[in-house]
């Protein structure tokens, strides 16, 4: 439904088990059609949009070392399958104790293999879903007009915790320019 775009990002949203999502202003369900002329973006849509442009810079950084470390796994799994053969005809004259190390080594690798696999896998779907939130939230503002810039600078890191200060600057739109610290775990 093309509507709860709208309705995430703006403040008069009521959901409940019995009607489902209608808006706060109207007590009805949404039937704009192409945009809401009673919508207010403020908090929630700032929140949001903030957290999704946050996360996505945060998983971009992390990108070349993500695949950095799925090859160096890869290459250690494989080397582990492949060359465990010579080494185990160097170092170990019984057969029996060959064929243990053996098929441990192809069983390690494989290990490294699925685990350096799934590892990416896993920040590869974290980075789609962050990718397509961000896209909803954009197909959205477009449909009102609204463009924005989004500046995110890290400051200085305490106690674990990493201080962010965002500033989104908007075109086409009454709100001109916000700044928010945020604090994030790291």
């Amino acid at each position: 439904m093309i509507q709860t775009k709208h309705c995430d990002l703006c403040e008069h949203p009521k959901r409940d088990l019995k009607n489902g999502l209608t808006c706060g202003l109207t007590n009805k369900k949404p039937d704009f059609k192409i945009t809401c002329p009673d919508i207010l973006l403020d908090k929630i849509f700032q929140e949001k949009l903030e957290n999704v442009n946050l996360e996505l810079k945060r998983l971009n950084e992390k990108i070349s070392r993500k695949y950095w470390t799925f090859y160096l796994l890869i290459a250690i799994g494989f080397l582990l399958i492949i060359g465990n053969e010579f080494y185990a005809n160097i170092t170990l004259s019984k057969s029996v104790m060959r064929w243990k190390f053996r098929a441990s080594a192809i069983g390690a690798g494989i290990t490294i293999l699925i685990f350096a696999y799934s590892k990416l896998n896993r920040f590869r779907t974290k980075l789609t879903a962050s990718e397509l939130e961000k896209s909803k939230i954009d197909s959205v503002l477009e449909k009102y007009g609204i463009e924005y810039e989004m500046n995110i600078e890290y400051k200085e890191k305490v106690h674990g915790n990493q201080n962010v200060e965002i500033t989104t600057e908007y075109k086409n739109w009454t709100k001109k320019r916000t700044t928010t610290p945020c604090i994030i775990n790291c």
